[in-house]
């Protein structure tokens, strides 16, 4: 076996000789994030980006024209429309008033009721032709995604809910901003689901390339205390009021920290298996492993940084959110690199020999990368002009049905 040792750093032999301090110290902050610190989603929500840019002309003219008629100083509408089995009659409209009333009861939440259907003059404008179906647009509190107005959109959608229709007759709350406010939903609620998902497979390629369930349990666990750390650090900066957040920067947020924690940890455990099987002692194979992968991780996780910091410039606030969370969120997934020093400063047994060597990832790894990649750019609801996308949303949200089905007469 060889105990030739290679050129050392101060660093290198730091987190050697550290190794155990440096881990507890990511584990104990990572447990800190996690039980002290509001969830990553739970901020999202209270801490969301607009979607619409104040600069935009066309914006700026809907606010001019709601302070000029003193109706509303946001953009957020939404849109109420009851259908009957039968054409709408005096049942009908004592139910649409009682709607009203409620509406114009709470001032936090909706700002103006356009009331057309309570005066014959203007009732056919917002009734279908048949006449069983009619509408009342409701300009809401807060800007499109927003807390606020998602906040208003639930208001809305309650009042709705607690009022009791007669039969015949159904209503639902739709328009742009309860469909934006469902796709969020929709969008936070699917974070564990592609959490579960990505572990499991990246469980499955590493145990048929590794072949041992100790080495792929090792690796999880590391990336598991990144993501911990990595939504932690992000939740805190984004409550401290550092920058906003939306559903897509969560989502990218989560992807990411997995996709990069398990490809450093690939480095990392690859390099480490080649050099012990080239004869390498443990503590020379952890100095060969970091002089020829350190590098690699930082330069690689820089290049990811600042590629999505540059999303900061942007102009529009929904790209960026993405800039500053996915920094901040990198930071976690540095914490990788001291692992090595934990299996070369401690003696156990030999890595065993196997046929096929270990090296950097291999194309069924690449796969793996190549999918947490496409789930990273994946936005839930979106097409590919970043506009709220309805065939892409769950069939039961309630911002599905939209106010352009109902023909007006």
């Amino acid at each position: 076996m060889t105990t030739e040792r290679t050129d050392t750093s101060f660093l290198a032999r730091a987190i050697r000789m550290l190794s155990a301090p440096i881990i507890l110290a990511w584990l104990a902050i990572a447990a800190l994030l996690t039980f002290a610190v509001p969830s990553l989603e739970q901020v999202g929500k209270e801490r969301a980006a607009p979607i619409m840019a104040d600069y935009a002309p066309s914006v700026r003219a809907m606010k001019r024209i709601g302070e000029v008629f003193q109706e509303s100083e946001s953009d957020s509408t939404a849109m109420i429309v009851l259908e009957g089995d039968q054409p709408l009659g005096d049942a009908a409209h004592h139910y649409y008033d009682l709607l009203i009333r409620q509406l114009d009861n709470d001032p936090t939440h909706v700002r103006h009721v356009e009331d057309f259907w309570s005066d014959p003059l203007t009732a056919a404008g917002v009734q279908s032709a048949d006449g069983k179906a009619a509408y009342v647009q409701v300009n809401l509190a807060g800007n499109e995604g927003e807390d606020l107005a998602n906040e208003s959109v639930r208001a809305v959608q309650g009042i709705v809910a607690r009022t009791p229709a007669p039969p015949g007759v159904k209503a639902y709350v739709t328009g742009w901003t309860p469909l934006i406010t469902d796709e969020d939903e929709s969008g936070n609620q699917s974070v564990l689901k592609i959490t579960v998902v990505s572990i499991a497979a990246i469980f499955t390629m590493l145990f048929l390339v590794y072949r041992s369930v100790t080495t792929v349990a090792l690796l999880l666990v590391m990336v598991g205390v990144e993501l911990l750390a990595a939504r932690g650090i992000v939740a805190v900066l984004a409550l401290h009021g550092w920058f906003r957040l939306s559903t897509f920067a969560v989502t990218l947020v989560v992807a990411l920290a997995i996709a990069a924690g398990t490809d450093y940890g690939i480095f990392f455990f690859g390099r480490y298996h080649e050099a012990r099987q080239a004869g390498e002692d443990r503590e020379t194979a952890y100095y060969t492993t970091y002089r020829g992968v350190a590098k690699v991780v930082l330069a690689s996780g820089l290049t990811i940084a600042g590629a999505v910091a540059c999303l900061s410039f942007t102009r529009m606030p929904y790209f960026q959110t993405l800039g500053a969370p996915v920094r901040g969120g990198h930071a976690g997934v540095g914490c990788g690199r001291a692992h090595p020093g934990a299996g070369g400063a401690r003696g156990g047994r030999p890595v065993r020999a196997v046929r096929t060597q270990a090296h950097g990832p291999s194309p069924r790894l690449a796969t793996g990368r190549d999918r947490d990649r496409a789930l990273a750019r994946a936005h839930p609801g979106r097409d590919g002009r970043g506009c709220p996308d309805r065939s892409a949303d769950p069939a039961g949200v309630p911002g599905q049905l939209q106010p352009a089905e109902v023909p007006t007469g």
